[in-house]
């Protein structure tokens, strides 16, 4: 215990001098396509649906805005070699800036989930993303200084600039794996890394070949206990680097759980998570039987305070996932997919 805690205030101190680069969710433990491709169908259910939404920058210039919806499920599940594979597919959208410079992006992740443990307590598993995306700008909303005949801005005059093109395609393939540990129905841990954009993709719009996207390390870790009966705790932490840039967040989320049968399941959750260099960030959420939702405000740190005033992004997060398995069994351990 002693080691752990030496390990999370050492990892707390990094995070103060902490960066960051790709879209990224405050409620990242949401959006599991996005966190890991290994975490593709682990979940206790049939089919599981996400949606989130972020707003960032509005009170500084013209705001960010990331939208990802996904879907996944076990698609095979053997229960006598105490395994699955499990599918999901996932939509990204970001846009960002006057240019409306966006991205769009299809990608497909399968991932294979083993037992390690004879009471399915312990659990490892494998994935792999692949797939598509587009990269769009649009120029005549951007100003140059030729523009400008004297007087004030004129947009009839031409910018006499020479783009290249408006748009391109590029394929995008990643990999993870996660380790989940359930000691007992009030301790939990997990965690896992995965890398993003294995193969660097070209990213210029002007034939550049040299200009790739950076690979993407990601690494996750979180547990959950109780405090008292019906009170949990949740702490997690992400690292994510990329290229020349780090992100690390580090908080935890306090649960009450007022109806804990899963008939009647209500929960009610809040918390502060940290981005280094960047924000605190405030969360709440609810649980009501086979939904989750969430919101989140992030609350700027960074140099950027003078023009944005603290004030950084609203988050929206949302979970739904449909359980058609019928039969029920009464474990000494939960077990979150057999």
């Amino acid at each position: 215990m002693r080691r752990y805690i030496i390990l999370f205030y050492f990892i707390l101190f990094i995070s103060c001098f902490s960066e960051a680069q790709d879209i990224h969710f405050t409620q990242y433990y949401t959006s599991p396509a996005n966190l890991n491709p290994a975490l593709t169908g682990f979940f206790n259910g049939t089919q599981r649906f996400t949606l989130q939404e972020k707003t960032q920058w509005h009170s500084v210039t013209t705001p960010f805005k990331t939208l990802s919806a996904s879907c996944d499920m076990p698609v095979l599940k053997r229960y006598l070699k105490q395994d699955l594979f499990g599918g999901g597919i996932v939509i990204n959208r970001d846009q960002a800036g006057d240019s409306k410079f966006g991205t769009t992006q299809v990608n497909i992740s399968f991932s294979y989930i083993r037992s390690v443990s004879k009471i399915n307590n312990q659990f490892i598993s494998f994935g792999i993303q692949a797939g598509a995306a587009q990269r769009t700008i649009d120029y005549t909303q951007l100003v140059f200084d030729n523009q400008y005949d004297g007087t004030g801005f004129n947009p009839a005059i031409p910018n006499n600039e020479q783009f290249s093109k408006e748009n391109f395609i590029f394929g995008d393939i990643s990999a993870g794996v996660y380790y989940n540990y359930i000691k007992s129905r009030n301790l939990r841990y997990s965690g896992g890394f995965a890398l993003y954009h294995i193969n660097k993709p070209k990213q210029s719009l002007f034939d550049n070949k040299n200009v790739l996207l950076d690979r993407k390390l990601v690494l996750h870790a979180n547990s959950q206990f109780d405090i008292i009966d019906k009170i949990q705790i949740l702490p997690g932490i992400l690292f994510m680097h990329q290229g020349t840039y780090n992100e690390i967040d580090i908080g935890a989320l306090g649960k009450f759980i007022k109806f804990p049968d899963e008939v009647n399941y209500l929960a009610l959750s809040f918390g502060i998570y940290y981005r280094g260099k960047d924000a605190f960030n405030i969360i709440a959420g609810l649980d009501y039987k086979d939904i989750s939702m969430g919101i989140s405000y992030d609350v700027n740190t960074s140099n950027l305070v003078p023009a944005s005033h603290s004030r950084g992004g609203l988050e929206l997060s949302l979970i739904y996932i449909i359980n058609k398995n019928t039969k029920t069994y009464v474990k000494k351990v939960p077990c979150p997919i057999f």
